[in-house]
């Protein structure tokens, strides 16, 4: 193994170099962000009371693919934008005026 020699620096003054460095390097660095972590998700019931539908409805909802769920753990969640962005189809679906009323 190889040693490294220092002349003229005290264990105490070189322990403290480095403490002042590490405090340096934690104060400059971000915190990771991470973007799947920061979604917000609905339960079900949420999702049912923000477009204005009833439970069933939103399985028919997500079934045909206006939604996307999410399975985590033994809950089914949805992400808050896209539950957002499907808001505007929900509202022109239910009070369209004859036509096609199946998705």
């Amino acid at each position: 193994m190889s040693q490294i020699i220092l002349n003229g620096v005290t264990l105490s003054q070189l322990l403290e170099k480095i403490e002042q460095l590490i405090d340096r390097k934690l104060n400059n660095s971000a915190p990771p962000t991470n973007t799947l972590n920061q979604s917000k998700f609905y339960s079900r019931q949420e999702v049912a009371r923000l477009l204005m539908i009833s439970l069933p409805t939103l399985r028919d909802y997500t079934k045909s693919g206006w939604l996307v769920s999410y399975k985590i753990g033994n809950r089914v969640l949805y992400k808050q934008e896209e539950v957002l962005a499907c808001v505007e189809r929900v509202a022109a679906h239910k009070f369209k005026r004859g036509g096609n009323h199946g998705a």
